[in-house]
Parts: C-alpha cells; sequence; structure tokens
C-alpha cells in the first residue's frame, strides 16, 4: 500500500494523546530548481544541519534528564556504520531523505519551534540560503507490524515529507471530511 492510503491514521493519531512519538520534517523549497553544484552543497549542508540538531537533541535529554531520542536498537543515525550497507531507510534516525530531513522524538520533550530555531541556527553558521517546507504530526508506533491499526513511523516521515503539496493536501481534506462524518 502507498504511504497516503494511510491518511486516515495519520489524522486519528494527531487526536491520540497516547501517540507517543513526535516528528518534525523539513523539505527543501525548489530543489529542483538547483544546480548541479547547489545540490551537492545542499546534500551537504543538510547532513552538517542534522548533526548540529541531533547533537542539541541530545543535550536537551541531559537537561530534561529524560528520553528524548528514541534510543531503539533498530535505529541508527545517518553517520553510523548500518547507514553505509542498510537499504531500509525506516530506521535511519534522524532520516535523511535526499533532500527532506526529519527528527523522530518522544511527545512533548522538545517543541517544533525549538527544532526549527536549531536548524535555522546551523543554517545561518553555513551562510544557507534555501529554504524549507515544515511539517510536524505524531505517530503511534515504530514497529513495521502493527502499522495497519497504528500510524507507523515510515508512513508518517512520507506523509510528512509530501504534506506541502497540492495533490496531498486534497487526498487529506477528503480523508478528514469522510473521518468527521463517521
Amino acid at each position: 500500500m502507498s504511504y497516503d492510503e494511510y491518511l486516515d491514521l495519520y489524522i486519528l493519531a494527531q487526536k491520540n494523546t497516547d501517540a507517543m512519538y513526535y516528528v518534525v520534517s523539513f523539505d527543501t523549497v525548489n530543489s529542483k530548481l538547483l544546480s548541479k553544484d547547489k545540490r551537492e552543497a545542499l546534500k551537504n549542508n543538510i547532513f552538517s544541519i542534522v548533526k548540529y540538531v541531533y547533537e542539541k537533541l541530545l543535550q536537551k535529554e541531559k537537561e530534561l534528564n529524560r528520553q528524548v531520542v528514541i534510543h531503539d536498537e533498530r535505529f541508527y543515525t545517518p553517520w553510523s556504520n548500518e547507514a553505509l550497507v542498510s537499504l531500509n531507510h525506516n530506521y535511519l534516525d534522524p532520516s535523511i531523505f535526499g533532500d527532506n530531513f526529519a527528527f523522530t522524538i518522544f511527545r512533548d520533550t522538545v517543541s517544533k519551534d525549538e527544532i526549527v530555531e536549531w536548524v535555522n541556527e546551523c543554517k545561518r553558521k553555513l551562510n544557507m540560503e534555501e529554504e524549507f517546507h515544515i511539517a510536524d504530526g505524531y505517530y503511534e508506533t515504530n514497529n513495521y507490524g502493527e502499522g495497519g491499526s497504528k500510524l507507523y513511523r515510515g508512513y508518517c516521515l512520507q506523509i510528512l515529507e509530501r504534506f506541502h503539496k497540492p495533490e496531498l493536501q486534497l487526498r487529506f481534506k477528503k480523508v478528514q471530511k469522510r473521518l468527521e462524518r463517521k
């Protein structure tokens, strides 16, 4: 099934106060219009941003004395050895996929605004001009096997990556109306 077939689960997860996980996703605006050199620089800058924000999240864990980053044994960072050989991007955390990157954390630990500010801090340090579409949402499980009844991380990441696109917005509104009628 396609990720957009799970929009109903996405909508329900946003209302579910038991949804433990939170994602903030960044997708580069008009990246296809960038020259090859600028796309290569963008890729390097995204990697730098992801490392910078990840370190900030780990610092926040120490400050709060509670888990912020999801330390799941299946997850691996983009700079780990697993990232070099794995074809399964569902467990890459923080997630980087082309011109999109995302951070998954525990609900109610760090706000979207804090993460956006850290991204902007790093952009300023890198003298980076590119802008990002930003989307966020809750999801319910890291277990693919539960993805039919709970919003799975991979589907949430795919939905958020495309959330700003008009065709997904149209489908989202249709699903939302259908759920309201129930």
